[in-house]
């Protein structure tokens, strides 16, 4: 076969490989007029679709024929560390060259082509760059406050991250819960945004986001930019387009935010790296803990890995001195609270209460001095089983086997979905005395609102929470 020049459509053009985000084998070769490169996004046929995907190579042929044009779209050049990681985590994964540039993507810019943007939009002029149109969002701020003051573990932590802006290094920050970990993270992000940098912090949880937005904004005087799957679509344009473009400021995410097209990444953070939820079990499978350490090597960037109990492959890369083990060995700022046991068998137990004359005692203390009260309770519903107060029949369910839960008038299977009415009678002795056992959090969220009418009573779980938006209004 004999090779193919970039001629037809552009005359004598050049040939460009492209990366495109489809689960295919391999790049494909197009043809272009020589203006692209690395790192150029395009505009391509691939079947009876267009696509979009990023120039990979430039080549001076091809071993194919009748290769179709590439066309240059109006979006920041990669930079070649962000299109390097790209292309590694596909072969360290083993997985298919465009995959990890799918994860890397918002819907805007992967197929079908996406509809005109109605949303408020703004243009970024960047040197060396032409003027882009984004999302309108208002930039990361300098800090408008000081920090808590750190005692010397932290800062001695702070500093030796700090000093190591601008090489690759990971570090184990390991500090009991309460240490202040988070603070040390503070005085880096400090640092990074003060080079016009950009920085990372991965949270394990979509459910984490809120709570570390909100105490980002108090520090720094505005949000950081998100990223997660759970995220609407003009919220991920607007974080994709801004670390596109080198704009300074922080991502918080998940474990995908580590795909973004980052320009100028100076510092990264793994939270909790212990978490398994940083795993990807489905389809491209990877583990953004190590990933994010190959991503820091890349940008010559430092590297928090930050928890109190270490898994233990960084546990043991810290023993043989892989890692700088950096030791938070004290709560900052106080002790751990008062722990109480309360024995129920030396408790008057009110007939069909789940709240202790105890507990009750502390909650009314607690709401006389105007403050909150967490009641936590890790079984949903209204009761965990049904049975037959005759035979002692249980309801199971019949898709799994798994108790069935009770729900109100129903009941439900929290493992397959199940759900069924509540019965009239037992399936084994056609008893009609069938109780719900047991408290679930509805039973408890039920008493307490007795006990306690004019206190406002809210409840977290995942049958009432379930986006970002509800628990965000919770918190």
């Amino acid at each position: 076969m004999d090779k193919m020049q970039g001629k037809g459509f552009f005359g004598q053009g050049c040939v460009v490989r492209v990366l495109v985000p489809l689960a295919l084998p391999s790049l494909l070769d197009y043809v272009s007029d020589c203006e692209l490169g690395a790192g150029d996004w395009v505009d391509i046929p691939v079947g009876s679709k267009r696509v979009h995907g990023v120039v990979a190579e430039v080549l001076e042929s091809s071993p194919f024929q009748n290769l179709k044009p590439a066309l240059k779209l109006d979006v920041p050049r990669v930079d070649a560390r962000s299109l390097e990681f790209w292309r590694w985590a596909s072969r360290y994964t083993l997985s298919a060259p465009g995959e990890a540039l799918r994860v890397a993507l918002p819907k805007a810019l992967t197929p079908p082509r996406p509809k005109e943007k109605k949303a408020a939009k703004t243009t970024l002029p960047k040197k060396g760059k032409k003027g882009a149109s984004v999302d309108a969002q208002a930039p990361v701020m300098a800090p408008v406050r000081v920090g808590v003051a750190l005692n010397a573990a932290q800062q001695a932590a702070a500093d030796a991250v700090v000093g190591q802006l601008g090489s690759f290094k990971t570090f184990l920050l390991d500090g009991v819960t309460g240490s202040g970990k988070t603070e040390v993270y503070f005085k880096v992000i400090e640092e990074v945004l003060a080079r016009g940098g950009q920085a990372l912090v991965m949270v394990p949880e979509i459910a984490l986001t809120p709570q570390w937005l909100k105490r980002f904004e108090q520090r720094f005087g505005n949000k950081p930019h998100v990223w997660h799957s759970g995220l609407a679509e003009g919220a991920k344009r607007s974080t994709w387009w801004a670390m596109a473009n080198g704009e300074p400021g922080i991502v918080v995410g998940a474990r995908s935010s580590l795909f973004l097209p980052y320009a100028n990444l100076q510092a990264l953070v793994v939270d909790e790296e212990h978490e398994p939820s940083y795993k990807q079990e489905e389809a491209f499978r990877y583990h953004a803990r190590d990933l994010a350490v190959q991503v820091a090597n890349l940008w010559k960037a430092p590297i928090i890995l930050a928890s109190a109990t270490p898994s233990l492959e960084t546990w043991q890369r810290a023993l043989e001195r892989k890692y700088t083990r950096l030791v938070l060995p004290a709560r900052h700022g106080g002790t751990m609270a008062e722990v109480k046991m309360i024995d129920l068998r030396g408790e008057k137990m009110p007939k069909q209460s789940y709240v202790s004359p105890t507990l009750q005692k502390a909650v009314e203390a607690t709401l006389a001095k105007g403050e909150q009260a967490l009641m936590f309770l890790n079984r949903r519903g209204n009761a965990p089983v049904m049975l037959c107060h005759d035979c002692g029949k249980r309801r199971d369910c019949s898709r799994c086997d798994a108790t069935l839960v009770v729900h109100g008038d129903r009941l439900q299977c929290h493992h397959c979905g199940f759900a069924e009415p509540f019965p009239d009678e037992c399936a084994a002795c056609a008893s009609t005395d069938l109780r719900a056992y047991g408290p679930g959090t509805r039973r408890v969220v039920a008493e307490v609102q007795k006990l306690w009418p004019n206190a406002r009573v809210a409840v977290a779980d995942s049958d009432a929470v379930s986006t970002t938006k509800q628990l965000a209004a919770l918190v």
